[in-house]
Order: C-alpha cells, then structure tokens, then sequence
C-alpha cells in the first residue's frame, strides 16, 4: 500500500470528473478508491501483484483445514489507504460530486481469494459447518469496511451515491457481488450465500447485487431477497446479448429494480424501450468516447 500515492491520482480523478459534465447524463458521476486494487483481499492478508493490464490477489495459503477465523485488522495499512483515498475524494469534490464504494468483492470472492478458486468449492462441500462461519466473518469484514467509509462521506443533495454505477439514492446504500457464485449450485448458494447477502442488504435502505450472465441461475434466489432493491446486470463481452437476455429482465422488473450495464448499442437501446418499462430501469452505457455517448443518449430521447 506504501506504493500508492493518493495524490498522485487526484489529477485524473479529475479530468473524470470534468469529461463527466461533457455527457448530457442523468447520473451523478462519483469519485471512488481507485477500482483496479483488489481491496478486500488485500486488507485480508492475500499478496497483491500488479499485472500488465491489473491487479491480482495470491491466495494466502491456507487450506480449510488450518484457516482460523478471519477478523479485520482495524489496524491494517490496506484499510488506511483505503480511507485515505475517500478522504483525499472527498476534499477534491468540494461537494461537486459524490463519494461513494468501487468495486468490492463479495463473501465468495473472499473465500475464493483466500483458499483459492477450486480449493473454495471443495471446502464449502465437504466442510459446510466451518465455511458458513467463514463466510460470514468475510460478509462482517466487508461491512466494517463500508462503514467506516461512510462514516467519512458527506451526503450530496440530502443522499448517497452507489459507485461504479453512479446511481444517487436518498438514503443509505451499499453494493456487492458475488461472481464465484457461478462456481457453486443453485441449493449451495441459498445455503452458504443468500444469508450473507441477506446480511448485507438488512441495514442499508437502497441495496444492489452486481450479476454476470454466468451467475443468472441465483437469479430467482435474489427475487426472494426482500431487502434486496437491486439486481444489476452486465451485457459481458462474448456474453448473452441483449436480446437473449430479455425475458430474464422482464422477469427481474416485475419485482426488483435493475441496472443493465454494458456497451449498449442502438439496436439494444431500442430493445429495452420497446420490452422493458421506463420506471425501474437504469442504463449504465459504456462508451467509446464522450460522443458516442451523447450520440447514444439523444437516441434514447429522441424515442421516448
């Protein structure tokens, strides 16, 4: 973490920032911890190594046979740059823009990251009883993590802002994932997993799940999560395309609130306004450059 020089980073922080006001869009753009570091398995012990195009986590070692339990360092220099980072945010917005959680890995993500992909799955299926505690001492981490950032946020125009999507909401959020779910079975997840999202959402009033196509067969278990609000979506590069994605969102819409994320293009835009309603439906478009996006928002006006 000694290596990351917060401000450093500011100057770009910036130039987002200001390419974001270039975009006739309907979301606040907010400054997150830089999103490339892989946070929770760093502040949990896994070595960090940067890649040519990344950051990866190494798994600690550990098999489920010897990992003890797992408790947060309120100590540990991960954690510090961590806040740092929000902090340093937070005196550059001036209340421009909103502060707010980047991408954070889930309970599975955890476990994953720490035993390592394939040892996780065997654990969970032959040790049920000490992975469940496990688990849920990864979800504890988390939400300390989270709260004690939120402790340092100032509300924008009276609410909170989930990051990486840059949705306002009038109250308390929290966003997470879970995509080693896809490793796991449909009655694994709703043992091991949903009590952990269960406990994630309980204390928050605007909660969201980030999902990747892989995962789509948890989809009927997060309909059944009531605190949960959220269920977002990414249109994956080689994934389903939007159109065979359709019926899913239609069915995800008669109960929850989604996000789609994705390169949309115009024939998927016009899709989703002919198939989905306006009212619950939130397009997070990636674009190539700040006229393609303007190109692709005034095509969504122009039909509406």
């Amino acid at each position: 973490p000694d290596m990351l020089d917060v401000s450093a980073f500011m100057a770009d922080y910036e130039k987002m920032y200001q390419d974001s006001l270039l975009v006739e869009q309907d979301g606040f753009w907010v400054g997150t911890p830089f999103t490339g570091i892989p946070w929770m398995e760093a502040m949990l012990g896994c070595e960090i190594i940067a890649m040519e195009n990344s950051f990866v986590s190494k798994p600690a070692g550990a098999t489920i046979e010897d990992q003890e339990d797992i408790i947060l360092d309120q100590h540990d220099p991960w954690l510090a740059k961590y806040l740092e980072y929000t902090e340093a945010l937070i005196e550059l917005s001036n209340d421009r823009f909103p502060v707010g959680e980047p991408i954070m890995r889930g309970p599975s993500d955890m476990l994953g990251a720490i035993l390592g992909q394939e040892a996780m799955v065997y654990a969970i299926m032959l040790q049920p009883e000490k992975s469940s505690r496990l688990l849920r001492q990864l979800t504890e981490a988390f939400l300390q993590v989270i709260k004690k950032q939120q402790a340092l946020i100032r509300d924008f125009h009276g609410g909170r802002s989930m990051g990486f999507y840059n949705v306002w909401t009038p109250g308390k959020c929290i966003w997470y994932q879970e995509d080693l779910s896809a490793l796991l079975s449909p009655d694994l997840f709703r043992q091991m997993l949903r009590p952990c999202g269960e406990l994630i959402c309980r204390d928050y009033e605007y909660t969201a799940i980030h999902l990747h196509p892989s995962s789509f067969f948890i989809v009927d278990e997060l309909l059944e999560m009531d605190e949960l609000k959220v269920i977002q979506v990414n249109k994956d590069v080689g994934g389903p395309s939007v159109a065979e994605m359709i019926e899913l969102f239609k069915k995800i819409v008669q109960t929850k609130n989604l996000i789609i994320w994705g390169d949309l293009n115009e024939e998927d835009l016009a899709l989703i306004q002919d198939q989905l309603p306006s009212i619950g439906v939130y397009l997070h478009i990636v674009a190539e450059d700040i006229t393609n996006a303007n190109h692709l928002l005034q095509t969504i006006s122009s039909t509406v």
